[in-house]
């Protein structure tokens, strides 16, 4: 809320300075043969018996970019003062124009008054106050001023949705602090936010320290919440928010966020710590109170154009303290090489170089799992990882060759390490043939060399391994587009089709796969001659992938696009888990298509059973977008019989209804079929205008844990155009 005000009153009061100083300043001043020309113009012009003159009727003052109109203008030269009246517009101070119905400054050029002043801004706000005093040491005073980014009725009558209104605004240079009497805000002209008096640092001025707009709300897991922030300016480059919560339902929680520019980078932090109980679905209390807490954050700075470092913190005390006060660990990842997964933290440190051609990195990574059946122990410490890639263009028509070199270092508590290092040159490039035809041949060679330790093997064995392996492969890409236009839809058809002959793997056995965990088939996979995310996995063996692609367009926006193809593995044992759609010498089906027509749109993508066709994964999502209706389903199956983790099939909805221009009802709702619960839903309804979004929302939440149970709340979301949201949590 502080910001919100501080922007108010800088837009207020800088506008106010400039309506009552230029026109002052262009008019008594003699100018020096230097200064631009002051031009008058008027329908009559009179001398003064005490001299000086008036200017009556449509009187115009302009220099340069700047000017005054007004009915009449006074000047006064035994008191240097200025004086324009009636319907005074001010152009060129600024995008927009300034009016009021009187202006007058005082000898000195240092104080005066503006009366009935007012002005649109930026992004459709007005602002308008009876008077705007300017005094002798720059201060300023707006009495009965208001503002507002609504649309006005054009006959005066009516209120704007919302209006910020405050008997007086005064800034004070000296202090560089603005202080407000009777300021309130209101909506549909009813007064719903009162303040008798409260003061905030001048925009201009260095930030200050004080109190934010305090966070309320009621849930069914945590009862009544009420949530005052303290923002602390620590220097002008870093700054802390301490922000105390207290709940009705659980103990009181302490949250903080830091930062801190540099002039290369920056560094953000968020924390919360509690002392806190279980809490079953029902809300009892049960085990022993433990401190409960989280950090999460880091830092990125630029070193020069090609090189860049950086780190990053996540860490919790357990999964349950994430969720019962819904702190994402996705919230501080700042742009760092590994993103957070699901349920699992990372720390890291990182060092870049990128260029045109060139691609360096080194890196340091440790995890934290929050689920509670894994063992942080046999989860790995990543230092390091070093990753260079040198691109070298070769001659025309033989494309580019690509250098590579990685080493990887894990080691565990529980478990075995692993030490790897690869090198690998990659080459292809792309020919069009006669008829059409695009060829694109590919090599590929590397070698990696392991060492492992810490081996599970039986007693008197050694527990150590050291191995070097040589891979390699060859193979050519072909595709053949077809174009057919016709009168209504015009069609490109192109099948596809890459031969690949890959070296076997003599190691095999002896890899222990550490960077390829899990893969599913897709359409932008299907094609690639390395399939694997990682190094350990090799696909040996030769394979053929086919597939067709069909494209047709018609209208400005008509467009289906529909894509169905499959692999081949002639020799070589299988690569890639029951699950991968791999497994088997004859791939699953991958069946991809999209279309969109007019408001609708909708796009699937599934792979099918080699054998019976069954729906091995599946997802598909549908839109419709028109002028009084907007909804989106989505279908996500991943219920292959062979996956360890069982079926898991998921709906999402989400659905808005324009009741009137002005109105609408909205509906969200993401089910669990399987588990039969809705994970997440929400039904309300929205008012939005040109200046004001308002949503009430009944929510829902059940993530399936008992240690949690299912919340539920009642949200206000409201925003103000150009002030921001009065959400907490936005």
């Amino acid at each position: 809320m502080a910001s919100q005000v501080r922007r108010l009153a800088a837009v207020l009061l800088s506008t106010t300075a400039l309506a009552m100083a230029a026109p002052a300043q262009t008019l008594a001043q003699t100018p020096e043969p230097s200064d631009p020309p002051i031009y008058l113009e008027a329908d009559r012009i009179d001398d003064l018996a005490a001299g000086g003159y008036v200017a009556r009727g449509n009187v115009r003052v302009r220099q340069q970019d700047r000017t005054l109109m007004a009915d009449e203008l006074e000047y006064h030269p035994e008191s240097n003062r200025v004086i324009a009246r009636g319907h005074v517009v001010i152009i060129g101070q600024g995008p927009y124009p300034q009016y009021a119905d009187e202006v007058e400054l005082d000898s000195a050029l240092s104080s005066g008054i503006a009366l009935g002043f007012a002005s649109r801004l930026e992004r459709n706000g007005r602002v308008a106050a009876a008077s705007a005093i300017r005094d002798e040491n720059a201060s300023m005073t707006l009495r009965d001023a208001y503002y507002t980014a609504c649309e006005l009725c054009e006959n005066g009558e009516g209120n704007p949705t919302w209006r910020l209104r405050a008997r007086q605004v005064h800034q004070n240079a000296e202090e560089q602090m603005i202080y407000y009497r009777d300021a309130r805000l209101e909506v549909l002209g009813v007064p719903v936010l009162y303040a008798p008096v409260f003061a905030h640092a001048d925009p201009s001025s260095e930030r200050r320290s004080g109190f934010l707009f305090p966070k309320i709300g009621v849930s069914s897991r945590l009862g009544f919440v009420y949530q005052q922030p303290y923002y602390w300016s620590l220097s002008p480059s870093q700054d802390i928010v301490i922000a105390p919560r207290v709940m009705t339902n659980v103990n009181p929680l302490l949250y903080t966020e830091y930062r801190k520019r540099f002039w290369s980078g920056f560094t953000e932090f968020e924390a919360s710590l509690t002392r806190e109980f279980e809490i079953d679905s029902d809300g009892e209390r049960f085990g022993d109170e433990e401190w409960r807490w989280h950090v999460f954050g880091g830092g990125r700075f630029e070193i020069n154009e090609d090189w860049r470092w950086g780190f990053g913190i996540q860490r919790a005390s357990d999964d349950l303290h994430l969720r019962r006060y819904d702190f994402s660990e996705r919230a501080k990842d700042l742009g760092q090489p590994i993103s957070a997964v699901n349920r699992q933290l990372v720390s890291q440190f990182f060092l870049e170089n990128r260029t045109r051609h060139r691609y360096g990195s080194v890196l340091a990574a440790t995890y934290q799992s929050l689920q509670t059946n894994v063992n942080d122990d046999t989860l790995p410490d990543l230092a390091p990882q070093i990753d260079v890639t040198q691109i070298v263009d070769a001659p025309d028509g033989w494309g580019r060759l690509s250098l590579n070199g990685n080493v990887v270092h894990l080691t565990r508590e529980a478990g075995s390490d692993y030490t790897r290092g690869s090198a690998t040159a990659d080459w292809r490039t792309r020919w069009i043939a006669p008829g059409g035809v695009v060829v694109e041949p590919f090599a590929l060679g590397r070698v990696d060399h392991y060492n492992l330790a810490d081996l599970p093997v039986a007693a008197g064995q050694d527990d150590t391994d050291s191995f070097t392996r040589a891979l390699g492969l060859v193979g050519t890409e072909f595709s053949w587009p077809f174009y057919r236009p016709g009168e209504q839809v015009d069609w490109v058809i192109e099948p596809v089709l890459s031969l690949v002959a890959a070296s076997d793997d003599p190691e095999r056995a002896r890899i222990l796969n550490e960077d390829t965990l899990s893969t599913d088939l897709d359409e932008s996979m299907l094609f690639e001659p390395v399939r694997a995310s990682g190094y350990d996995i090799w696909e040996e063996g030769t394979r053929a992938n086919y597939g067709l692609r069909a494209t047709a367009f018609w209208g400005e926006t008509g467009r289906f696009r529909a894509f169905a193809g499959r692999s081949e593995r002639f020799d070589g044992d299988a690569a890639f888990g029951a699950t991968s759609g791999l497994f088997e010498e004859s791939s699953d089906y991958v069946v991809a298509g999209e279309i969109d027509i007019a408001q609708f749109s909708a796009e699937i993508q599934t792979r099918l059973d080699t054998e019976d066709y069954d729906v091995n994964t599946l997802q598909a999502a549908a839109f419709y977008r028109g002028d009084r209706f907007r909804a989106m389903l989505g279908y996500l199956d991943t219920s292959d019989d062979a996956a360890i983790r069982g079926p898991q099939r998921e709906l999402r909805a989400d659905v808005l209804v324009r009741m009137t221009d002005r109105w609408s009802a909205v509906a969200r709702v993401t089910r669990d079929i399987d588990l039969d619960l809705s994970r997440r839903q929400e039904t309300g309804f929205m008012y939005r205008d040109e200046c004001t979004q308002f949503e009430i929302v009944y929510q829902r939440e059940d993530l399936g844990i008992q240690s949690l149970g299912p919340s539920e709340s009642i949200q206000f979301r409201i925003t103000l155009f150009t002030l921001g949201s009065l959400d907490p949590d936005q």
